[in-house]
Formats: structure tokens, C-alpha cells, sequence
């Protein structure tokens, strides 16, 4: 479905789940290279972009936190930018965009605010409104190590396991969204310069400052939930540990009363104590004797 937004001096298209009937209207509107319409309708994989006669074809991904399973996603947004119009086109609702294309839309001030220096400056606020979409996702990232740090020491340990790998999967989504758009934003840098007003430029450098900053964060907290899992694994370690020393000197202490009580329940024709007056409180006697002394040596040697 196709939205249009135009004003005095450029013309925003906005096509969302695009269909081969919209990839015709923008192919009849407008000088496109044949390539750039044959990629807008099939999802790709990677970020890019493509610098034409007049425009600039971008290829950006939106990380979108799927609650459901947990992980980070994402979801594609192509832009085609020239000096008098721009070209915005995704298969989801991206919230930031559509934010962006309602204020515009909706009231005369926002136009003013995003599209007053032309298609350079709205291509900037569309990125920049990308990229601050992630500060959310951080913090939230940021909370949930928190709580693993408070579970760790509460004792938790087998809860933690799992909070940990929902976190690191978590992560390393957004890390394989996030990452592999820092060359094309920083040739994005090159571009402007060759088509928007130089003016322009110092906004397209702070894009560059802007992911750097969110790059940095995700690297800390990554950093941080590898020491949380280290942590966690050691103590969980040290707690799995201690319990096989508990069972291992239960059943060393158990083994001789197991021993005395075959050896006394053998069918052979003499056995030691057995058939004389208090027989039973004897072997008892001497089962639970050799239990102790075998406790006060565990002590001694600070086995328990």
C-alpha cells in the first residue's frame, strides 16, 4: 500500500508490504534503475548501498525484539533518496518511521521541523530515529542483567542458566542487526557529501557518533553478561560440587554398615556375637561406633 506526503519542494512515498502493482507506479513515476526495483520487492538479507545519477538506493535493517521467543530480529527498510523526493519501503510497521510519516502527515509544524532543508534532512531524521529506537531495547537489555546479577547471588543458579541464554541470544541478535550497517552508514557519510548540501553534513557524521554510541553500549553489556555467566557457571560449579562431596562421604560412611550388616546377615554356621545376650545392641553398637569414628576423621581432615 502506497502513502504520499508532498510539499512545495519534495515528495515522500511510503509503501508498505510492497506488491509487484506498487514496484509498476514507482516504476512509471520515477527514473529507477531496473535493479533497484527488482530488489525492493523481494526481502534481503544484508544491508547496502548504491549510488545512482541522482539518488542514493540504502538497504537499512530496524532490530525488532520478538517477545514471543525472545530474540532480536530484522525487519528491512529500503530508501530511495533523491534531491526533490524520497522513497521509503518495509514489509512491517516500523514504529519509528511511521511515527516520523503520521507527524508529517498530520500537522504543519512537523513538516517544517523534518522536511525544511529537503530530502537530506529527512533522510537524517528517519536514521537517526532508527538508531535512538534501540536506547529502549538497551536499557531493557541493561534490566535483565541486572536481574541475573541478583539471581546469581541469590542462589539461583539453574534459573540464571536459562535467563542467560534468552540474554546472549537476545544480544547477539541485535549485534548481527547492528553490525554490519556501520560501513554502510559511514559510504552514506561519502554519498551525502556529493548530494545534499554540505550544511547536511555535520548531521550524517552524528549518525555515525549516534551508532558508535549504541555499538558501545551493546559491546558493555555483552561484556558484562560474559562475566555474569562465568560467575554464575563457577558458582554453580562450586554448589554442584559441593553436593557430589556430600553424597560421596554419605556413602563412604555408609559403605562399612552395609558391610557389617552382609557380613552378620551371612548363613554360615558361626558368626561372631550372633545368638548371645544382646547380640543385636553389639552389632548396632558397632556399626554406629565405626559411623562416628569415621565422622570425627572426615572432621579432623576438614573433609566436612
Amino acid at each position: 500500500m502506497i502513502y504520499t506526503i508532498r510539499t512545495k519542494t519534495i515528495t515522500w512515498i511510503d509503501i508498505k508490504n510492497p506488491q509487484p502493482d506498487d514496484i509498476q507506479q514507482l516504476k512509471e513515476k520515477f527514473n529507477l534503475h531496473p535493479l533497484v526495483l527488482k530488489e525492493l520487492l523481494p526481502p534481503l538479507d544484508n544491508p547496502k548501498i548504491e549510488r545512482f545519477n541522482d539518488y542514493i538506493f540504502l538497504v537499512l535493517f530496524y532490530p525488532f525484539f520478538n517477545k514471543k521467543t525472545f530474540q532480536t530480529v530484522p525487519w528491512e527498510l529500503d530508501i530511495i533518496v533523491s534531491n526533490n523526493y524520497i522513497i521509503t519501503c518495509h514489509y512491517q510497521n516500523i514504529v519509528p518511521l511511521k511515527a516520523i510519516f503520521d507527524k508529517c502527515n498530520l500537522y504543519e509544524d512537523a513538516r517544517e521541523k523534518y522536511i525544511s532543508q529537503g530530502t537530506g534532512e529527512l533522510l537524517y531524521q528517519i536514521i537517526q530515529a532508527l538508531l535512538s529506537a534501540s536506547f529502549p531495547k538497551l536499557s531493557h537489555i541493561k534490566e535483565n542483567l541486572d536481574s541475573i546479577d541478583k539471581k546469581i547471588f541469590q542462589k539461583k543458579y539453574k534459573k540464571c542458566v536459562t535467563d542467560i541464554s534468552l540474554a546472549k541470544r537476545d544480544i547477539l541478535g541485535f549485534k548481527r542487526v547492528l553490525k554490519p550497517q556501520k560501513l554502510v552508514l559511514e559510504n552514506l557519510v561519502h554519498e551525502a557529501e556529493n548530494l545534499f548540501p554540505h550544511n547536511l553534513l555535520p548531521y550524517f557524521h552524528n549518525i555515525i557518533n549516534l551508532y558508535n554510541q549504541v555499538d558501545n553500549i551493546l559491546n558493555t553489556h555483552k561484556d558484562t553478561l560474559d562475566t555474569l555467566d562465568a560467575t554464575n557457571q563457577s558458582l554453580l560449579d562450586t554448589w554442584t560440587n559441593d553436593i557430589i562431596r556430600i553424597l560421596t562421604i554419605f556413602s563412604v560412611i555408609v559403605f562399612p554398615l552395609n558391610l557389617f550388616a552382609a557380613i552378620f546377615g551371612m548363613n554360615t554356621s558361626y558368626l561372631p556375637f550372633v545368638g548371645k545376650p544382646y547380640d543385636f545392641w553389639v552389632i548396632s553398637a558397632i556399626m554406629s561406633g565405626s559411623a562416628i569414628v569415621m565422622l570425627v576423621v572426615f572432621k579432623i581432615k576438614k573433609w566436612l
